[in-house]
């Protein structure tokens, strides 16, 4: 049924970046400008965690590709309507997991497997009824399931996800998941605490798999913001509101998992306004044991971050339409304190919506999009 395709090579343009600057211990530089878009569109790019490779998403074809931009294996995606902003990576780099665009489908969603070694696609969480539209059925009696978010647990044998099970939308409540690689049955973890329907689609698991954190949606309804799921008790807390004129939409824990990196949509940057101002930004970090939340930047609009190896460090990319000068990649060593610059450059995540966070993966590269041509970039980061 899914057609596998092997296209020939792209062109690519090494190229180096003048003198790299220095920050905090660290240089950075552009090594390879690859001939790859990723961001407009229908089309993103996923760095592994190892940093071997990445996996990249053009319409209905997704291909693997190495660092240096050599193409490796690719696979059709055919009825596969991928939400491009839930793509994961295995921690051990040999998977990758994803979901469907239910929010903008209202088609039933499922969980999908892509083995890097045996080229193969698997639905994890295969239900029924996936033919109907959720506005289009006149029937009571079918039964909609929605699998979204995938994340992985720790240990990379098996996935969490959102589930959401109802006859009626006004029914539909928000549940946690899992399920085994060689799926089966999925097992559920707990549920948001909530009379709203659709009003959970970010998510993130701790690494020791104790605590979920989520976010609520009920448009006023109820205490909307950053929620903690004691994943024993089944004690749901609230955390924090989220940050004035924001709206969060993804989760990701610090490497020592005290700390959660909130990425989310300003309602001020999507309405192009005039006056971005570094507290509009939706990306900041969040204590995980009680505190307040803490920007990443005072001083300038934060637009993609992504946690560094260890601690709290993060590398963060900025927009600054009135000192086009500030604009680039920025590392610091803790949320708050000031970055320094070791990348000249308009860079955005290289997903479509940028609400994925930064891999910095563990060979101290990264991928982002160089905003002159929406063209991949990969950087080489190394500590002086």
């Amino acid at each position: 049924m899914r057609r596998l395709s092997v296209i020939g090579l792209l062109t690519l343009t090494l190229a180096l970046v003048g003198s790299p600057a220095r920050a905090a211990g660290w240089t950075a530089e552009i090594v390879t400008r690859l001939d790859l878009t990723a961001g407009p569109g229908n089309t993103a790019a996923f760095l592994a965690p190892d940093g071997s490779q990445f996996a990249h998403f053009q319409g209905r074809e997704m291909c693997l590709y190495s660092l240096e931009g050599e193409q490796g294996n690719c696979v059709e995606l055919e009825d596969i309507s991928i939400d491009l902003e839930s793509v994961r990576w295995s921690p051990d780099s040999t998977k990758l997991a994803f979901s469907e665009n239910f929010l903008i489908t209202f088609r039933d969603s499922d969980i999908w497997l892509y083995d890097v070694a045996a080229n193969a696609l698997t639905d994890l969480t295969p239900m029924p009824n996936r033919e109907l539209n959720l506005f289009n059925n006149d029937d009571p009696d079918k039964e909609f399931t929605v699998d979204m978010t995938p994340q992985w647990s720790a240990d990379g044998a098996s996935v969490y996800f959102i589930r959401y099970q109802f006859n009626k939308a006004a029914d539909a409540l928000a549940k946690f998941y899992r399920v085994g690689l060689e799926g089966g049955e999925a097992q559920e973890i707990g549920a948001v605490e909530t009379s709203s329907s659709i009003s959970t689609y970010g998510f993130a698991v701790s690494a020791d798999e104790s605590r979920i954190v989520y976010n609520l949606d009920t448009r006023g309804d109820e205490k909307d913001g950053t929620w903690f799921l004691d994943v024993e008790t089944g004690e749901a807390k609230f955390a924090a509101a989220a940050i004035q004129g924001t709206l969060p939409w993804s989760y990701e824990f610090s490497p020592g998992g005290d700390l959660v990196l909130v990425g989310g949509v300003s309602e001020e940057f999507a309405q192009f306004g005039t006056g971005i101002a570094p507290e509009d930004s939706a990306i900041y970090t969040l204590p995980v044991f009680g505190g307040r939340q803490q920007q990443l930047d005072t001083d300038t609009f934060v637009y993609g971050a992504g946690w560094g190896l260890d601690g709290s460090m993060l590398a963060y990319v900025n927009y600054d339409r009135e000192h086009e000068d500030l604009q680039g990649l920025y590392i610091t060593a803790a949320p708050g304190q000031k970055g320094e610059k070791v990348l000249d450059g308009r860079f955005i995540p290289p997903t479509p919506l940028q609400r994925a966070s930064l891999t910095w993966a563990a060979n101290n590269m990264l991928l982002l999009t160089d905003t002159e041509d929406y063209k991949v970039v990969v950087v080489q980061l190394s500590e002086a």
